[in-house]
């Protein structure tokens, strides 16, 4: 019996909490390719009476149908126009049109996140879009995100949906290493986007809450080859076994460095930067490593570059040729800022902004302009982020001399409303 027909909200709450248990029991034992078919079994007494599942490609321009799903429907969906891409970047609920589903039934496109990463749509045909019906849906979709998440560590089944072409070694390796792209709570929202993404070399990121300290680092490995991915990898997995360890930005210049010196010799490198967010306070410490500087962009406009005297790369301060006077000092110097509410900082790699196209470059001036303009129009950052990958891409035509890395956080403490749709 459907949910519509059970009688009070009461009982078809009931109903929706029994489907909801249900899947959860099966989960412990679900094949990851099995996930659409005891979704569209499970639902049912839901309303539903259509599933199918599409989760979005590496450079998030399409939405790809996970194989077994439904052979007449599209294989692939552009992000960037149609409904279910609409869907996706909004993070929001969109319905198609009546003939779109059928007679008597509705079809939606419903956004398939982990947490807050986005992960694709969930496509249901169902014989009730009211608004109760559809809070129980979202809660089926937030389910359906969380096993996608979870099964992902066990098979390459979504790994491999989600790629169109095949992926060089080094940024397999690289890729395998990374936190998720997005990621938020009512205090901070932390989004970041990499490319090429099929070919990265030396560029990476990572982040870490830990009670009331964020702490973002970026990396950019010299280097395209196989040597950059590992120097990469290193620098990240120093830094959390630092981290871990309870050591601070300091400990993680010093040990990375040592790491990266101690295996690769002094011919190789990695430029860093550091960064601890006490979400607290607003109070912005970081360490840099001979990257470029970190932005501070404050109601729409950039306030200042973050420009102060930096350490040397990792994997140059610990070798004999480095002396006091090439940083002027041997320990890693920290430095403070204090955000306001709303403040974003903008971290990236040299590739973002030095990436030419006919002799012209991105610039710093276009990509901070970029950033605002689309933040100005209520544009969430991690779907500004999408579309500045593109930018980027696009300007080059596709063929970029370096890798490009960005990494965007936003300190709102006194907001924890809706900042994740566009």
């Amino acid at each position: 019996m459907p949910v519509a027909a059970a009688g009070s909200g009461d009982a078809a709450d009931g109903v929706a909490g029994r489907v909801l248990a249900d899947l959860l029991a099966q989960a412990h034992l679900m094949a990851p390719g099995a996930l659409t078919e005891a979704l569209a079994e499970r639902a049912r007494p839901l309303g539903v009476r259509g599933v199918r599942i599409y989760l979005a490609d590496l450079q998030q321009r399409y939405l790809h149908l996970l194989p077994g799903d439904a052979a007449d429907s599209p294989a692939a969906l552009s992000i960037d126009s149609t409904l279910a891409g609409r869907a996706f970047q909004t993070v929001t609920i969109h319905r198609a049109s009546a003939e779109a589903a059928g007679r008597g039934l509705v079809q939606l496109w419903m956004p398939l996140v982990d947490g807050t990463e986005r992960l694709g749509v969930l496509e249901l045909v169902v014989e009730d879009a009211g608004e109760a019906m559809l809070g129980r849906y979202r809660t089926l979709a937030s389910l359906a995100g969380l096993l996608i998440a979870s099964k992902s560590a066990y098979s390459d089944a979504y790994a491999r949906i989600r790629r169109s072409r095949e992926v060089a070694l080094q940024a397999e390796m690289v890729w395998g290493f990374m936190a998720p792209a997005t990621f938020a709570t009512e205090q901070v929202i932390v989004s970041a986007v990499l490319e090429p993404a099929y070919e990265v070399g030396g560029d990476a990121f990572d982040y870490s809450l830990l009670g009331e300290h964020l702490q973002v680092s970026i990396f950019d490995a010299a280097g395209h080859d196989l040597a950059a991915g590992l120097i990469a990898s290193v620098a990240m997995a120093s830094s959390r076994t630092t981290r871990r360890s309870g050591g601070g930005l300091t400990d993680i210049a010093v040990r990375a460095d040592h790491a990266i010196a101690s295996q690769f010799g002094p011919s190789r490198f990695a430029t860093a930067l550091l960064c601890d967010l006490n979400i607290a306070t607003g109070e912005l410490t970081w360490v840099p490593c001979g990257h470029p500087p970190p932005l501070l962009i404050r109601a729409n406009k950039v306030i200042k570059e973050l420009f102060r005297r930096p350490w040397l790369p990792l994997g140059i301060a610990d070798t004999p040729s480095a002396t006091v006077g090439d940083s002027g000092d041997l320990s890693p110097p920290v430095y403070t800022e204090q955000m306001e509410p709303r403040d974003r900082i903008l971290l990236y790699t040299d590739g973002v902004v030095e990436g030419r196209a006919r002799g012209s470059q991105v610039g710093l001036e276009r990509l901070t302009d970029f950033i605002i303009r689309h933040s100005a129009s209520g544009i969430s950052a991690p779907e500004t982020l999408r579309r500045l990958n593109h930018a980027i891409l696009d300007h080059q035509h596709g063929l970029l001399s370096d890798d490009a890395t960005t990494v965007l956080i936003e300190w709102m403490p006194d907001n924890p409303a809706n900042q994740l749709t566009a």
